[in-house]
């Protein structure tokens, strides 16, 4: 095995990989390896549970036996190495035992007696069990089990893997978070640092519990970062994949390629994401004469403007040629052509009664008169409609339609960003075209882009709404710009908070006791709230809470913009008539 090929990258697999995977994945939780390399068969078990190629997540156990007697200064300057290494970190019951007596000369025989069949034939032959402290200030300190022989056994009857997590002896892990208020609260320019939020306290709980101390990894730039393919990766998910980290947290979700090198935690808290968007825009005021009536309801009006034109035109000719004389003939009135019967038709829906009602001149029959009457009593129901509409539009200002959903995000095409791609990893994954379109319209820009975008009022932001309706915002959503946002009614995505370590961390069931303790006794929406008191600007929280509610503006004064469609009516008609007249004289000259 030791004389395969290297694989080029962390994670490429060695040809022999998947014979140790298997019972990996089998969920076998305990090894025993005979090898004359301990330390690399050691870094090749660490290796292959930290895969994206393996799926059971456990922490085993692991018992070293030696395949040839080693000189003991070769033997402890192996282990020293061995138990300084990273990988001993996350690797607390390991056990190696060393050979330290045998009256065997030659090494092929020892590796012959060594075998399992033979160890009851060898007497005076002794074996050293070896683990490391793990915890306490020197964690790679060489601890002496027991010792045994096959005549007496085990001398001491000592507990090979005793437990070395519930009492961490001082041990300080390494943490990494982003600030992420109410969540994580980092301010290390201060002094002392400052490290408070929800999340820190569920690890302050976690440190007085099992007696350790801690250190913080902050990388302010890099957010959540991404982990590649060979397991390398930057940001808070890259610190815990390369374990630079032991815990990493701030608001991360059960992202799934994330999953394929780290392992989550149960979960704590919910949280959503969501935007503010600019605010409706007052609608200009041409379109004022449009607004009394909505859209289905001018179609229903120009729908009956044609069914009256057709049965005017209609009712005109039956009339003329049945009631008008006695020869059949067409009698010429007003309704005798289809541009007559549409202009009368015009004239009701403007109250203009038609001149045959005044001008007795005209021939007039009674199916006519009936239907002209009922006509005339239809449109002045249908324009009184229309004039107590536009009373209530020169009332109350009208303004667009606002962006309620993610789905009218999509339909209006709206630009929007924050400061990490994490916020659509979701949407990116999505079978949803509409979801993906939104997706694709996410910029990722720092946050000297983002505030400068963010006074314009131009584009949308995304900020994460936390269980007990506190937001997380970003330094360029404050006061100022909330006077041209509006917050979205409906999230976009939620999911659920988790804390993220290293895949078959030895910490995980002690971390899941705790998060069980704080979310069930309620104690997370308590930090928040008190995180949201101490460190957080309660105007900037009632200024995205309160940007749904309309400020009623009072008594509107007309203005210009109020009648400007009426003039805009006026200059086309103005127009129109003169072209008309313009044809009529080329075309009559």
């Amino acid at each position: 095995m030791k004389d395969s090929k290297v694989p080029s990258s962390g994670f490429k697999q060695y040809a022999w990989d998947s014979i140790l995977l298997a019972p990996m994945d089998a969920g076998c939780l305990a090894f025993i390896v005979q090898t004359k390399d301990v330390r690399f068969m050691m870094k090749t078990m660490a290796r292959l549970a930290h895969s994206p190629q393996s799926t059971y997540r456990a922490n085993r156990r692991y018992l070293y036996l030696p395949s040839k007697r080693i000189p003991d200064d070769a033997f402890e300057t192996i282990i020293k190495e061995m138990f300084a290494t990273r990988e001993m970190d996350f690797m607390p019951d390991l056990v190696i035992a060393k050979l330290t007596e045998l009256n065997v000369t030659s090494e092929s025989n020892c590796s012959t007696l060594l075998r399992a069949g033979n160890l009851g034939t060898v007497r005076n032959m002794k074996f050293e069990l070896i683990t490391h402290r793990f915890n306490g200030q020197n964690p790679s300190e060489r601890i002496s089990l027991d010792v045994w022989d096959p005549k007496h056994g085990f001398q001491l009857r000592a507990d090979l893997y005793p437990d070395k997590v519930t009492n961490l002896m001082g041990k300080t892990l390494s943490l990494t978070a982003i600030f992420y208020p109410p969540l994580s609260v980092v301010f290390e320019d201060s002094d002392p640092p400052i490290y408070d939020g929800l999340e820190f306290r569920v690890m302050y709980s976690w440190a007085q519990q099992n007696n350790f101390t801690w250190r913080v990894v902050y990388k302010p730039d890099e957010w959540w970062g991404a982990i590649w393919e060979n397991g390398s990766g930057v940001g808070l998910s890259g610190h815990v994949s390369m374990d630079k980290a032991d815990v990493g947290f701030g608001a991360i979700y059960l992202w799934e390629n994330e999953h394929r090198f780290t392992d989550y935690s149960s979960v704590y808290f919910r949280t959503s994401l969501t935007t503010v968007l600019p605010k409706p825009k007052l609608l200009p005021g041409w379109m004022v004469p449009i607004h009394p009536f909505s859209t289905y309801l001018w179609s229903a009006v120009g729908l009956s403007v044609i069914t009256s034109t057709l049965v005017l035109y209609m009712t005109s000719q039956a009339s003329s040629r049945i009631l008008g004389s006695a020869q059949g003939k067409v009698v010429i009135n007003k309704y005798s052509t289809w541009v007559e019967c549409a202009f009368r038709t015009m004239g009701l829906l403007v109250l203009q009664v038609p001149p045959d009602e005044r001008d007795f001149s005209t021939p007039r029959h009674v199916p006519m008169r009936h239907l002209v009457t009922w006509l005339i009593l239809f449109y002045f129901v249908v324009t009184t409609g229309y004039s107590a509409g536009l009373a209530s539009v020169l009332t109350l200002p009208r303004y667009e339609e606002p962006i309620e959903t993610p789905v009218d995000m999509a339909d209006r095409n709206i630009k929007w960003g924050g400061t990490d791609v994490a916020y659509v990893f979701f949407l990116q994954q999505s079978l949803d075209p509409k979801m993906r379109k939104l997706a694709n319209n996410f910029i990722e820009g720092n946050e000297e882009y983002l505030t400068r975008e963010a006074g314009t009022g131009k584009m949308g932001f995304v900020i994460e709404r936390m269980q007990n309706g506190h937001f997380f915002l970003p330094p360029f959503i404050n006061e100022d710009t909330m006077q041209n946002l509006r917050v979205m009614k409906e999230d976009y995505v939620y999911g659920n908070c988790v804390f993220m370590l290293r895949k078959g961390s030895p910490y995980m069931g002690i971390i899941n006791s705790i998060v069980y303790k704080v979310r069930d006794t309620g104690l997370v929406l308590y930090w928040e709230d008190l995180t949201v008191r101490r460190y957080m600007s309660t105007r900037r929280q009632l200024s995205v809470i309160n940007s749904r509610k309309e400020a009623d503006p009072g008594p509107t004064q007309l203005l210009l913009r109020h009648v400007t469609g009426s003039f805009y009516l006026l200059g086309y008609g103005l127009a129109a008539s003169l072209f008309v007249f313009i044809l009529e004289l080329i075309r009559y000259k």
